[in-house]
C-alpha cells in the first residue's frame, strides 16, 4: 500500500441530549390499552409526523411478569405506526409486540424530543442533531439503535428490552 491508502484508526462520537415525553390524548399519558379504543387525530394529540418513541411499562401477565418492558423504534408516520401495533400481523414485529408486550400490562407511549447533539470525528462536528432530525430516516435509525443499545447496557434484572437485537 502506498502512503495515502495505508490503515489507520478512525473514531466518530455521537451525543445526542433528550427528552422522553408523555405522549398525550386529550391531556391524558396514552397507554396501548387506551389507543385500542379510540381513534386517534392529530388535534387530540400531542405530537404528529415522524418520531422516536418508546413503549414503556410493568408487565403483569405471562412470561415476562414483574419485569419492566421498554421498546423503541422509529417512524416517518406515528399514526400509522400505533395502527400496525394495534391491528399489524407481522409476526416477528407488531404482532408479537402486541401480544407478548403491549397487551400485557399498562403500557406507557413516549415520544422523544431531540434537545441537541452532533457526530464528531477528529473534533470535527460532521453533522449536528437537532429538531429536524427525525425527518431523515437514517438520523431516527442511529438515535433509535443507540438508544437501545443504552437500554441493554443498563438493563437489569427486573428489566426486558423488547427489541429484535437481543
Amino acid at each position: 500500500m502506498d502512503e495515502n491508502n495505508s490503515l489507520r484508526i478512525e473514531s466518530l462520537e455521537l451525543k445526542i441530549e433528550y427528552l422522553w415525553n408523555p405522549f398525550l390524548y386529550k391531556g391524558g399519558h396514552l397507554t396501548f390499552n387506551d389507543c385500542k379504543n379510540v381513534i386517534l387525530r392529530q388535534e387530540d394529540c400531542s405530537y404528529w409526523g415522524a418520531a422516536v418513541y418508546k413503549w414503556e411499562g410493568q408487565i403483569t401477565i405471562g412470561d415476562h411478569a414483574g419485569e419492566l418492558g421498554v421498546l423503541i423504534g422509529e417512524t416517518l408516520d406515528l399514526r400509522q405506526r400505533i395502527k400496525q401495533y394495534i391491528s399489524g400481523t407481522q409476526e416477528s414485529g407488531n404482532k408479537y409486540w402486541r401480544e407478548e408486550f403491549l397487551s400485557k400490562g399498562n403500557i406507557y407511549f413516549f415520544i422523544l424530543t431531540l434537545m441537541g447533539g452532533y457526530v464528531l470525528s477528529k473534533s470535527e462536528k460532521l453533522v449536528s442533531i437537532g429538531k429536524d432530525s427525525f425527518k431523515s430516516k437514517s438520523r431516527r435509525l442511529i438515535i433509535e439503535k443507540s438508544l437501545i443499545l443504552k437500554e441493554l447496557s443498563e438493563n437489569k434484572d427486573r428489566k426486558w428490552v423488547v427489541n429484535r437485537e437481543q
